[in-house]
């Protein structure tokens, strides 16, 4: 039989409700792994028929979607056997938290008559085979009526031990949650009503100086070691019982097999935190034959085993922790032609935006759901596309084009509170060619000579538009970033080729006048749109007499917006710098630039460069609460060439080309910190998001293997994959080292764009990806697991880094 992977689900509420509503008592713990717990009513916990195959299609859906969302820690208050102080309740699995360790209650159903005879047959000779009391073994019951297929119900236990553990520690459940839990069995006296539940149960120095911990994320259930300094963390010895088989396979990762299924702990990570920086510490499983300690409470383990962490050299007198970094989801958008995904935003709920371009029509499979167009309108060109991803990864709430008959580019995306996307590009449809104009900013094509910005506003439920509208003058004019405030003000930036006298609306400023020179000059521009889509409060240029282009923009809680591009523009050439943080333009090629827009849109608070002697280019910004922005982009210009280094992660330059990351003072005055990211081969950092400690998220694109010094370290995959990578890394408040750095790819090219994050410091991920589904792409979970084209858009969930191990278990059919 085919293997088919699937996640271990964790319980929760609602499923439980859905799952359990005809009234399945709630099972003891199971006292001897492989056994039934004696007091499950089997005939209750089997299933209802499903009368059609439509109904059984539903039913899978809503165990899928059910599997993704939060699981919850249940206290025992009474309801089931004492030495139960915790547990997780699923449809087809049950997880005990005890003193001594964990149990895994997992169920299989089965249909089919000859099967039943098939799994008798096989269980009585697993039963043969076991001498000792303590050996697994399958139960069976079948339950049927008239007319109604039999089916069969078989439960598996495993158990897994705290070996040499103290056995006086008790779980605690933390982080409780607004759930709660009732239990309407037996007379009113027993019921148990109003349960705690729980996100986080902690086993507090289980071995001297070692924590445990459980909790889980959308889908998954994770468990983490905390060994703090002075402790030995040979002491953690862990042993399955009741598994037919645990091995170690060639990924690194925990096998644990039986009967009806199993599940794996993934490869485990280790760092320590040093001086502010992360420092890996080799760690792998390490499988033995079972030693009982003195201490261990099971007098019979013939059936165990044992496994402890290999770990290489690491300074005791620090904290030791184990902290992969993963994707929770990781899918396709796209149709069979060529697909790109530039731009992503989230909401408060964890929902995903994403905006890019395709040349994929419905026809072609590009997946339009809901609108705002679900047309394709660029014949043989391009549309530029917005879909939204739900929280849970597994679909799109909609998706639909935005575009005319011409090319159409999707740049920048942003959210507001209600649910409001605003997207930035730029296109060369005209209102007589469809492009989809209403309300404003400008009614009117103007691109004689090429193309226009557009901005657009997509209602909360996707359906359609709010307003869309040009940004442009009769040269080309191209709209990059963009950001959204809390009034509902768009904040535009992008580079322009058009005077005020070739039409480029000029309003307030912060420069009213074009200062590009020649066929190669261009200025980079800024523009606030009215919350109401109809014109423009301010809209101005930045830039000198040489070749000018902004690419990202940011917005504060004030109305300030902070831009962020690259200039040819030397001061001697009227490049605008005014207080910094660099007032030189430092080389004949191009300097990155960063420059904040008074809230008024009348003049910039300050303005500057960053680079060296060689070419520099910014790309991303985003701005913390304190008015400090962060910087990303790529760069040619080592130290010894004037890059202004200062602090971390990284301070040597490494290759040709490497990303960088930078965080500018409040004031504008000096960096906070400026250093690279990257290896030996081309690295290009696109796109940043800042989180509410000051974390910045960094986005890009890399050639660099990790042999080649690209400084992977916990994930979310420390191997690359190809001939380039996307890349995702987060450093931490001060600048000084990476929180993680991995790539996310296959065997082909993959280059990622844009990223966010949300309130929980999960970041989101948009890129594009080139044949790379059969050639090791990382799908998982969705919103679409098969690649449909040459290139694919993408859009991947990377979870939050915690403080310590965990390891994601994932449940396995046969």
């Amino acid at each position: 039989m085919a293997t088919h992977a699937k996640v271990f689900s964790p319980v929760i509420v609602v499923l439980v409700v859905l799952t359990l509503l005809p009234g399945a008592p709630t099972p003891a713990v199971p006292a001897v792994p492989g056994h039934a717990p004696a007091t499950v009513a089997q005939a209750q916990m089997a299933p209802a028929p499903l009368a059609t195959q439509g109904e059984a299609a539903t039913q899978v859906r809503l165990e899928q979607a059910f599997g993704h969302l939060p699981l919850y820690f249940v206290e025992n208050q009474g309801q089931m056997d004492e030495r139960v102080a915790y547990y997780i309740q699923g449809s087809d699995k049950m997880i005990y938290f005890t003193p001594e360790g964990v149990t895994f209650a997992l169920t299989e159903r089965t249909q089919a008559a000859d099967r039943r005879s098939q799994i008798g047959k096989s269980a009585n000779q697993q039963i043969s085979k076991s001498a000792s009391r303590h050996s697994p073994f399958r139960y069976l019951q079948q339950v049927g009526g008239p007319g109604v297929e039999a089916r069969a119900t078989r439960r598996w236990t495993v158990k897994l031990d705290f070996v040499g553990a103290n056995p006086d520690v008790r779980p605690v459940g933390e982080e409780q949650q607004e759930a709660v839990i009732s239990h309407f069995k037996g007379q009113p006296d027993e019921w148990r009503t109003g349960l705690p539940t729980y996100s986080r149960l902690v086993y507090r120095d289980l071995w001297p100086g070692i924590d445990l911990a459980y909790y889980g994320t959308v889908d998954r259930l994770k468990y983490e070691f905390i060994v703090h300094p002075g402790a030995d963390p040979a002491q953690i010895r862990l042993a399955y019982r009741g598994a037919t088989g645990v091995t170690v396979n060639a990924a690194g990762q925990l096998e644990v097999e039986t009967p009806i299924g199993g599940f794996r702990d993934d490869s485990p990570v280790a760092y320590q935190e040093m001086d502010g920086r992360r420092v890996g510490v080799p760690v792998e499983y390490a499988l033995s034959p079972f030693d009982p300690l003195p201490v261990y409470s099971r007098a019979e383990s013939d059936d165990s085993t044992l496994y402890t962490f290999h770990l290489g050299p690491y300074d005791r007198s620090h904290a030791l922790v184990l902290d992969p970094a993963v994707l929770v989801y990781c899918g396709y958008i796209g149709g069979s032609d060529w697909d790109y995904g530039r731009g992503i935003a989230v909401d408060g709920a964890g929902n995903a935006y994403v905006v890019g371009w395709t040349e994929s029509s419905e026809a072609e499979g590009f997946p339009v759901t809901v609108g705002p167009d679900l047309t394709f309108s660029g014949i043989y060109n391009s549309d530029a596309f917005v879909a939204k991803v739900n929280a849970a990864g597994t679909g799109l709430v909609y998706a639909g084009y935005i575009g005319g008959s011409d090319w159409d580019y999707g740049r920048g995306i942003a959210v507001d509170g209600a649910g409001n996307a605003y997207v930035v590009g730029w296109t060369e449809s005209s209102e007589a060619e469809g492009f989809p104009v209403t309300v404003g900013p400008d009614l009117t094509f103007k691109g004689i000579y090429g193309r226009d910005a557009y901005v657009a506003k997509v209602n909360a439920a996707g359906t359609g538009l709010v307003y869309a509208g040009y940004i442009g003058g009769s040269d080309l004019d191209y709209g990059y970033g963009i950001a959204v405030d809390g009034a509902g003000n768009a904040y535009v930036v992008g580079t322009t080729y058009s005077s005020e006298a070739e039409g480029f609306p000029v309003a307030v400023g912060p420069d009213l006048t074009y200062n590009g020179a020649g066929v190669l000059g261009s200025d980079a521009f800024v523009a606030k749109v009215n919350a109401a889509g109809t014109g423009l409060v301010y809209a101005g240029y930045i830039g000198g007499s040489d070749e000018d282009n902004g690419y990202g923009i940011a917005v504060d809680g004030a109305g300030n917006a902070y831009v962020v591009g690259y200039t040819y523009s030397s001061e001697a050439k009227g490049f605008p710098v005014t207080v910094g943080p660099d007032l030189t333009h430092n080389g004949g090629d191009s300097d990155a630039f960063v420059a904040e827009v008074n809230a008024a849109g009348t003049g910039l608070v300050y303005c500057g460069y960053i680079g060296g002697s060689y070419w520099d280019n910014g790309y991303g910004i985003a701005v913390d609460g304190a008015g400090s922005a962060y910087v990303v982009g790529s760069i040619e210009s080592s130290e010894a060439e004037g890059f202004p280094l200062t602090v971390g992660p990284d301070l040597t330059h490494n290759g040709d080309l490497d990303a960088f990351v930078a965080k500018v003072s409040a004031a504008g005055t000096a960096l906070a910190y400026c250093s690279y990211i990257g290896g030996s081969g081309d690295d290009y950092g696109t796109g940043i998001a800042v989180d509410g400690a000051g974390n910045a998220y960094v986005v890009g694109g890399t050639e660099s293997t990790e042999a080649g010094g690209f400084p992977v370290t916990v994930g979310p995959d420390l191997t690359y994959n190809g001939a380039s990578d996307a890349f995702v890394a987060k450093v931490n408040a001060g600048g000084t080292g990476l929180v993680y750095a991995g790539y996310i790819g296959g065997s082909h090219e993959d280059y990622g764009y844009g990223i966010a994050v949300d309130g929980a410091g999960n970041a989101y991920v948009v890129g594009r990806t080139y044949f790379s589904e059969a050639e090791g792409f990382p799908v998982t979970v969705g919103p679409d697991l098969t690649h449909s084209g040459c290139d694919d858009a993408f859009v991947a969930k990377v979870h939050a880094d915690g403080t310590a191990l965990y390891l994601p278990a994932i449940l396995r059919n046969y």
